[in-house]
């Protein structure tokens, strides 16, 4: 869908009393008295000489303009899926120029998904603020969504992208709701929207873009940027996770066939980047546009994935999971005036982008959701507004994380992970049944316990009836499924 210029208030409003009998017309004035020339001369003067003190004596207070806000939301964006996030390979010369102005927060997540699919709670949560379990709150229309908020503090809004959230109904909440289906048609309708509104109010500008979601969409010339041979394969690369997750044989494990080796994933990862290089063009022009209209430098911009994605690590290749090069594991950066530049270690959620950027507007926060907003540390007011990380999938894993240490528990097997990220950031060695990390696995598994107490999960940490860990894949496996996971 292509967006086409409209006004988004139509119509103009006459009072009755003010309407005129069909064919009448205003009377024209009575001739008036006017003084000689000399003296209305005389009067000008005056007039001229004295107005701009008198002015200035009743002069009121200026009141800041609004910033404006551009949401880039990318689908299947890994936490080092941007060069300036530390990745070396991949071209973003647009994203990187912002990324080195802006403050980046290095612990962002997804806080959870309740089904394979997880852009769509991801979507969601961002939407309402409200967390999964929040079953008051998480995509029920019974609380105020981010772009209503954006839209009574006076904001025009326009989401341009992949139609994701649940329900879909949360995206018809902008004024402007489309899908272009490549980065090209959406950024054409962010920039559309922007010559139509520019300066006339503050504008709310969400590309939510497919790529680089599989099959990886990019032009020709965008592939030829790599070659298969130069993709470096990660150091936790595995042929075959070791053990059942609960999610093992769900679609997107089967976009490669198993075992897994080096050359097919050198050449999803060549794909990957070009998907990634491909939406940072788009970003360009979005950004020369803003430029253009004398808006670049009142606009917050914030940089960010619906949900990460394994690319061999540990075996696996979807965002059924929560290892750190996983599922829920996303880049989150924003950008814009007042923002320090730099990172954080300070733990965020995709949902605080909501109360975030209302801080950030001096937009009023809506009662009743669980995101918090990262505007204090951000302002350098206060190191974290969280101490540990949460993060769950279906009723097969959870996780929780602080600044060293994390767990990972698998219900349905009656199995934990325990990993020192400080000494072991690729989670390649389980602690777990280290007798001498005994304490620390019943100090994290409290922690776990705690964190499901707070966030209303009720989901059992272990089975009466634990299922098999160990798996085979399936004897014929598909190596180029595709969909909307």
């Amino acid at each position: 869908m292509t967006y086409h210029p409209r006004p988004l208030f139509r119509h103009r409003f006459v009072p009755a009393s003010c309407a005129l009998p069909r064919g009448e017309r205003l009377a024209a004035p009575a001739a008036s008295f006017r003084l000689p020339a000399l003296v209305r001369l005389w009067v000008w003067v005056i007039l001229a000489l004295a107005l701009p003190a008198v002015a200035a004596d009743l002069a009121l207070p200026t009141v800041p303009k609004k910033p404006n806000i551009l949401f880039l939301l990318a689908d299947d964006l890994r936490p080092d899926g941007i060069g300036a996030l530390g990745n070396p390979f991949v071209k973003t010369p647009n994203l990187d120029k912002l990324v080195e102005r802006g403050l980046a927060f290095r612990h962002a997540y997804v806080f959870g998904a309740h089904i394979g699919s997880v852009c769509v709670p991801s979507r969601t949560m961002i939407y309402t603020g409200c967390q999964v379990f929040n079953h008051k709150g998480y995509g029920n229309g019974q609380t105020t969504t981010f772009p209503q908020a954006l839209k009574a503090a006076g904001y025009a809004t326009i989401r341009s992208g992949k139609f994701g959230a649940n329900p879909n109904d949360l995206c018809k909440t902008f004024d402007v709701h489309l899908n272009g289906y490549n980065s090209e048609k959406n950024a054409s309708n962010i920039i559309a929207f922007i010559h139509e509104h520019a300066g006339k109010q503050p504008l709310f500008l969400h590309m939510a873009s497919n790529e680089p979601h599989d099959p990886q969409f990019a032009p020709p010339e965008f592939y030829s940027l790599y070659k298969p041979e130069d993709m470096p394969i990660p150091p936790n690369f595995r042929a075959q996770h070791p053990f059942d997750n609960g999610e093992i044989i769900i679609r997107d494990e089967q976009t490669l066939p198993w075992p897994r080796t080096r050359a097919d994933l050198a050449g999803k990862l060549a794909r990957y980047y070009a998907s990634i290089s491909y939406w940072d063009e788009h970003v360009g022009r979005i950004i020369q546009t803003l430029k253009e209209t004398g808006e670049f430098e009142n606009t917050i911009i914030i940089i960010a994935g619906d949900n990460g994605l394994s690319l061999g690590e540990q075996g696996l290749l979807g965002k059924q999971n929560v290892y750190e090069f996983g599922g829920m594991h996303v880049p989150l950066v924003f950008v814009g005036p007042g923002i320090p530049k730099g990172k954080t270690d300070a733990f965020a959620y995709l949902m605080d982008i909501f109360p975030t950027v209302c801080e950030l507007t001096g937009t009023a926060i809506p009662a009743g959701i669980d995101a918090k907003s990262l505007a204090p540390i951000i302002a350098g007011k206060s190191a974290k507004v969280r101490d540990y990380a949460f993060t769950s999938y279906t009723d097969a894993q959870r996780a929780i994380r602080d600044q060293r240490w994390k767990l990972i528990r698998y219900p349905k097997i009656n199995f934990s992970q325990l990993f020192d990220l400080q000494n072991d950031p690729h989670e390649l060695t389980n602690l777990a049944e280290h007798p001498a990390q005994a304490g620390k696995l019943k100090q994290m598994m409290a922690l776990l316990q705690q964190a499901q107490q707070q966030y209303g999960d009720t989901a059992p940490l272990t089975s009466e009836h634990p299922l098999d860990a160990k798996w085979s894949p399936p004897v014929k496996t598909a190596a180029a499924k595709t969909g909307p996971l």
